[in-house]
């Protein structure tokens, strides 16, 4: 996690930013600062240095605020699993499959995108979300079913 910060320096140039005046070009360059901190110690630290440095009503943070980093993008990306990769693979026919295509119909109507008037006269009284739920359950369960057979199949000398 970065944490930024956008920071004005001077008397003057606070006044003006208080009062919605413009600041100068030149204003801008030597006198608003952005900073980048890998921690919040680090920022918390440097937040007290120049408070005692230079004193609170000389500056002021204007803008600040948290930053995933792309590490941690990686990570979380990385931690979640695909189910319909796995599904896609593992599933007995997976491209004439009617719950495949339900599953599809429902993610749809479920995410806000239009379906056709048939399908949304076929599923009108339905709880969409908990028919999406149990239909990717079944798709899940007999494509895991699918890949312990291939990975361990069944031993019938034992």
């Amino acid at each position: 996690m970065k944490y930024l910060a956008k920071i004005i320096f001077g008397r003057e140039q606070l006044l003006k930013y208080h009062n919605d005046e413009t600041l100068t070009d030149c204003e801008k360059i030597i006198n608003v600062k952005n900073y980048s901190f890998e921690t919040r110690l680090e920022r918390n630290a440097f937040y007290k240095g120049i408070g005692e440095a230079i004193g609170w009503l000389e500056f002021e943070v204007i803008k600040e605020f948290e930053q995933k980093d792309h590490k941690d993008d990686k990570k979380e990306d990385e931690d979640k699993f695909d189910y319909w990769a796995f599904i896609y693979k593992y599933y007995p026919k997976y491209h004439q499959c009617n719950s495949v295509l339900l599953s599809d119909i429902l993610t749809r109507k479920l995410g806000g995108e239009e379906i056709s008037e048939e399908d949304e006269e076929y599923i009108k009284d339905w709880d969409i979300r908990n028919e999406l739920f149990e239909v990717d359950k079944e798709l899940l369960c007999k494509a895991f079913e699918n890949y312990f057979n291939i990975n361990y199949p069944e031993n019938l000398n034992i």
